[in-house]
């Protein structure tokens, strides 16, 4: 079937300046889920860096910095929908910008299944733990599913302003907890952990820590995906993305200091915890340890919202395009998309609950997590190759030898390092069946890119034709 576009067709647009800045503030915020991201990482963190552990993810910190200069500044001169899968589609061709929607669909589906098995799993133990009711994690897991596809589906800035408001909660929550600890262990503050003096093995333990700590930043850069929506886009966009990053970087070193001080610095306490903030707010918190409970609640909550607003609208703009099927790339009678919508937390949903009848939620979603961020942070290792391409042959006048140059490389060596620890050789089952699987389905999805190019003869004309504000 050979699929054209007439000239005079109107592809179906999103919500024109439905959101302002500090709603995609709020909504990359949101999406690096600070509570969530850092309870399920620190205890590997600190196995693997040691005391000063914190030094990890600020040497993250400024990996996640590096990769965002390359979304940011194509975002600055062609923002699309498309994000990732747009901005490599204009550099490299259609096939590439095929196989990017392809793998970007995979990995997103996949690596939310992560945030949905949590979601289920922490308010299933909560329950249990301070109702003594017993609910299945996969019927809660339903119940939010179906909530935040209905949210998503009724429009971007009902849907946002949720994010927003449990985002909200969620850090003063935190922050609650964070005081506790600094005034119950008033006696024993110190700022060993910040000290480089005491980093394990040196820079191989910043190495073995660094995949997990990149990960806890991985959502950061996906509102790049809703410019279509957001007023003055080329400037909001980049703004709220670098100081949500920055943001949750001093959030995340102060919750590692204060769970360090908590535990007196003990390497081995802190990594045989399985959430040490929790395990160290709760003592302090005392009968109101709750508090810290509903923290991962609410982050794993907004954390599905901003995932799902903005991974479903790159799907959909990859369907609006032709990159992937058409159906996707249709929208609602609310501006949303419909199809994208579906595929994404249906597969997804339908996903998690397989492999979760194999194991408990909080193990299936590690699991998750780790399958669905290889092509993520492939496709992240490909965008910093783009940026010199693209801006020397289209913005050659514009060309930075800083910005378009020295920090794309300086993203790909610091990418190596974690993509590196999610494929190498010799890892235990079923991770040492991950690579072959991703490798697997990019092959799939090159031979469907290759099918594709011939079904739709303009390809090469759509793929990021559809600027956001124009």
């Amino acid at each position: 079937m050979i699929e054209t576009r007439s000239s005079h067709a109107q592809p179906p647009r999103l919500m024109k300046n439905a959101l302002g800045t500090s709603d995609v503030l709020a909504a990359s915020l949101a999406n690096t889920a600070p509570a969530m991201s850092f309870f399920f990482s620190f205890a590997a963190i600190a196995a693997a860096a040691g005391v000063a552990s914190p030094l990890a993810i600020v040497v993250a910190a400024i990996a996640v910095l590096l990769k965002i200069n390359s979304l940011v500044e194509f975002t600055k001169v062609t923002p699309s929908t498309g994000s990732y899968i747009s901005y490599i589609g204009k550099t490299f061709g259609p096939i590439p910008g095929v196989m990017t929607a392809w793998a970007l669909a995979f990995g997103y589906i996949v690596a939310v299944g992560y945030v949905m098995a949590v979601i289920g799993g922490w308010t299933s133990s909560m329950f249990q733990q301070f109702l003594h009711v017993n609910i299945p994690w996969q019927l809660i897991c339903l119940v939010f599913v179906l909530f935040v596809g209905w949210l998503v589906y009724r429009g971007v800035r009902i849907s946002t302003r949720w994010a927003v408001v449990t985002f909200g909660f969620e850090m003063l929550l935190i922050l609650i907890g964070m005081i506790a600890i600094v005034i119950t262990n008033g006696g024993h503050l110190n700022f060993a952990s910040l000290n480089p003096a005491h980093l394990k093995n040196g820079l191989s333990g910043i190495g073995l820590a660094f995949p997990l700590a990149v990960f806890m930043f991985i959502g950061v850069g996906n509102p790049g995906a809703m410019v279509e929506e957001t007023r003055d886009a080329r400037r909001a966009v980049p703004r709220a993305i670098y100081i949500a990053t920055i943001f949750v970087t001093v959030v995340y070193l102060l919750m590692a200091w204060t769970t360090s001080v908590s535990f007196h610095n003990n390497v081995a306490a802190i990594s045989g915890a399985s959430v040490p903030f929790v395990t160290a707010a709760s003592r302090a918190l005392g009968p109101v340890s709750i508090l810290v409970y509903l923290a991962g609640l609410t982050s794993t909550f907004a954390s599905l919202i901003g995932a799902t607003n903005a991974q479903s609208r790159m799907i959909f703009s990859a369907g609006r395009e032709g990159l992937l099927p058409t159906v996707l790339g249709r929208v609602t009678k609310h501006s949303t998309p419909s199809g994208a919508l579906l595929l994404y937390l249906g597969a997804a949903f339908v996903l998690t609950l397989i492999w979760g009848s194999h194991g408990g939620p909080l193990t299936v979603a590690g699991l998750l997590g780790t399958l669905g961020t290889i092509p993520i942070a492939v496709v992240y290792l490909v965008l910093n190759i783009a940026v010199p391409v693209y801006f020397l042959r289209h913005h050659r006048g514009d060309f930075s030898i800083w910005k378009h140059l020295i920090v794309p490389v300086l993203g790909c060596l610091f990418l190596i390092l974690p993509l590196w620890g999610l494929v190498q050789p010799n890892q235990p089952a079923p991770f040492n069946l991950f690579p072959p699987i991703v490798l697997g389905w990019l092959v799939v999805g090159a031979i469907y890119a290759i099918i594709r190019r011939h079904q739709v003869p303009d390809l090469a004309q759509r793929v990021g034709s559809i600027v956001a504000d124009e």
